[in-house]
């Protein structure tokens, strides 16, 4: 079996920030991922819940201080509704402006009137055998709000969803948003390993493949299964600062509930982090094995090239003697000189294979 690439190919996007651009500047940066702007909305506490698939955008702002207001905006390619957004909410265009970049490093800002994440959500399609990396941003507000920015639709926090529609008398439903937003931390970092799961099944049968045929396993695959392992390692490897953050005060909107929670969130992570370190050092190790083979191929075949040149060297000597030009050699005379020779050569042949052998070189 082949290996497949996972992560799509790393290349340089075509859509930079421009250079000397004033700060707070509201200009998306990454791909299109949908044609149409959506905002799904989930209003809920213990005994209530309202769900709104297609919220319109005036309807965003709270109506009814008790309840908890999760919102998951989708396609942040239309800037002028996210911007009639954030001054819905007052957020601030600096924070405005890390959402609409989509290559924004992964970040955390705890402040007293907002909590602000931004992460690498990664999925693994199963029928393709693809993995989707799209920016995912969070913002938490005073009031119980809590705002969810994607790129594209993600099936990612479905159990979450679930877990709301369900859960009456719950934790997620009674607790406060910052239980929430632990909620699809968790279901981010769940999904990471997922992936790691799939690329250790990747190493695993690659390892088998080099033991029993190396022949069916090329550099180039190799190559891919490393890249895409230390693609994986970029990605997740910012999340360790965001949940050690989490799990320290300094904003009131992270209140002692959901602190063993976020305690736990930051051990996953660890663990996350620590095995994909794992598959990079084993990615690694698997191509040094490979070329160790393949050189060690080539030794070998060059070892019998060598044996078989030095058992011709000496019949090459005795028929470079022979064939020289001299009119008085004395054995050119002899009657049995010719079966001579070739006895001369069998005999020296035959002494040079049975001491290669001896020494296990053939």
């Amino acid at each position: 079996m082949a290996i497949r690439k996972l992560f799509p190919k790393i290349g340089f996007s075509n859509k930079r920030k421009h250079l000397a651009q004033p700060p707070g500047s509201l200009v998306h940066f990454g791909t299109k991922r949908v044609d149409r702007f959506q905002i799904r909305s989930m209003r809920f506490d213990e005994a209530a819940l309202e769900e709104n698939d297609d919220q319109e955008l005036e309807n965003v702002v709270k109506a009814d201080p008790d309840l908890i207001d999760f919102h998951e905006v989708v396609g942040l390619h239309e800037v002028k509704k996210i911007s009639a957004l954030a001054e819905l909410f007052s957020l601030n265009s600096l924070l405005v402006e890390d959402i609409l970049n989509t290559g924004s490093r992964p970040k955390i800002e705890k402040r007293d009137d907002v909590v602000f994440v931004i992460c690498k959500l990664v999925t693994h399609d199963g029928q393709t055998n693809e993995v989707d990396v799209q920016q995912c941003s969070f913002v938490l507000l005073p009031n119980n709000v809590l705002l969810t920015f994607l790129e594209g639709p993600t099936s990612a926090f479905n159990p979450v969803r679930e877990r709301i529609r369900t859960g009456a008398g719950g934790r997620i439903r009674r607790f406060d948003a910052d239980y929430l937003l632990w909620a699809l931390l968790d279901a981010v970092v769940d999904n990471y390993l997922y992936v790691i799961d799939v690329l250790d099944r990747n190493i695993f049968q690659t390892e088998e493949q080099l033991q029993e045929n190396p022949d069916k396993i090329t550099t180039e695959e190799l190559y891919t299964l490393k890249r895409d392992v230390g693609q994986l390692y970029r990605t997740i490897r910012p999340i360790r600062e965001i949940s050690t953050v989490l799990t320290r005060p300094g904003s009131p909107l992270l209140t002692e509930t959901s602190e063993p929670f976020f305690t736990d969130l930051n051990d996953h992570v660890i663990q996350v982090v620590e095995t994909t370190e794992d598959l990079r050092e084993s990615a690694g190790a698997l191509r040094e094995f490979h070329l160790s083979m393949v050189s060690h191929r080539m030794n070998e075949v060059m070892k019998v090239l060598t044996c078989f040149s030095t058992i011709f060297l000496p019949m090459t000597f005795l028929a470079g003697i022979y064939g020289m030009n001299f009119e008085y050699i004395p054995e050119l005379s002899f009657r049995w000189g010719y079966p001579a020779l070739w006895g001369v050569f069998l005999v020296a042949a035959g002494v040079m294979i049975w001491l290669f052998r001896k020494k296990k070189w053939i």
